[in-house]
């Protein structure tokens, strides 16, 4: 019987298959057959994905490759999604009819997915749905069935939409993985690496990766400077935390440590992880859209100034041309409509006003 299905065939889905798979467990990993010549078809031929770097190492078969979604979520104890933002909401419209009872979903990395899922489902749904503070592994796929993670998993924040399931998702993902629980999917998703350290650190290296699309950010693109900016940005998402009566996780001190070439050897491998490879990369694109947006939308209403964060997005908004500030995803489309904290916190919990 397959264990668990991973939704996604990009570095994070791949890496994931094979990571549960050598420890011991029956996978079934699912990708759109559009999509199979970027990362499924050199797993294929390879008849499996070789796992290296920092954390779990081997060659992992895994138990079952599809693209048929009914076939890979059938029976399965767990469901991960390991897919970006802008494809959310078509995988929720193929699951509605198909997602029972029992099933959980966890996200990874959530960017508030859980939520575009729940409302998908209905509320009245009992599927469960989740997601962990970013991404579970930093991870990519650097050539035919080969895979890199930048260190080992360590234990995630989780929670669910709403949060009252909260016990659920995490008393089903424990079985796989350590995690612990956030209050909501707010403080997970806002907590996020990406949401502080992607569109900074890109938007301030444009020319870098305009000319060299094996741009490595974390090598080739931190400077005192940039995160300087990224500090700036993380000010900024600690006072709307507060307001809103979350934790706030500090990255920039990973920062500090990484722009350190001559020290601490062992980040080298994080340092080496290819991307952004251009402006259009999601580390630009996906994190306007969407956690910066939501940070600047949420400043807005609490009445928190915001400037580094919208200086940033028109910065984007410049350089691809693009409306960010309209096309950003909108608290609406969460289905925030209230504007106290404590009647978010309220529909967060419950899904409801």
């Amino acid at each position: 019987m397959v264990n668990v299905a991973v939704l996604g065939g990009g570095g994070t889905g791949c890496y994931v298959a094979g990571e549960l798979t050598l420890r011991g467990y029956s996978v079934c990993l699912y990708e759109e057959k559009k999509y199979w010549h970027e990362n499924i078809d050199g797993i294929l031929e390879r008849e499996g994905i070789e796992l290296t770097g920092l954390g779990v190492n081997g060659f992992a078969k895994i138990e079952k490759i599809t693209d048929n979604l009914s076939e890979a979520i059938d029976g399965v104890e767990l469901i991960i999604v390991c897919m970006v933002a802008w494809r959310h909401k078509e995988l929720a419209e193929q699951l509605k009819p198909i997602v029972k009872d029992d099933d959980v979903i966890v996200m990874s990395a959530g960017n508030f997915g859980s939520i575009v899922l729940k409302h998908t489902f209905g509320l009245e749904s009992k599927t469960v749905v989740g997601e962990t503070m970013g991404n579970m592994f930093s991870c990519r796929m650097v050539g035919d069935g080969v895979a890199v993670a930048a260190g080992p998993y360590k234990t995630k924040s989780v929670a669910a939409f709403p949060a009252k399931d909260n016990h659920k998702v995490l008393e089903r993902f424990s079985k796989f993985y350590s995690c612990k629980e956030a209050k909501n999917v707010f403080e997970t998703a806002l907590n996020a690496p990406n949401v502080t350290i992607h569109l900074a650190a890109s938007l301030l290296n444009t020319g870098g990766i305009e000319r060299d699309p094996e741009f490595k950010l974390y090598r080739d693109g931190l400077s005192q400077g940039v995160i300087n900016c990224q500090k700036v940005i993380e000010s900024e998402k600690h006072k709307i935390m507060a307001q809103l009566g979350y934790s706030s996780v500090v990255h920039t001190d990973y920062m500090d440590d990484l722009v350190q070439y001559d020290k601490f050897p062992e980040l080298d491998c994080f340092r080496d992880l290819a991307g952004p490879s251009s402006m259009l990369h999601r580390y630009i694109v996906e994190d306007v859209l969407i956690g910066n947006s939501v940070l600047m939308r949420l400043g807005d209403l609490l009445g928190i100034p915001t400037p580094t964060v919208k200086a940033l997005i028109q910065i984007a908004r410049a350089i691809n041309g693009e409306n960010y500030f309209e096309k950003g995803i909108k608290l609406e489309d969460l289905g925030v409509t209230a504007a106290l904290p404590e009647e978010i916190n309220r529909y967060l919990e419950t899904g409801d006003y």
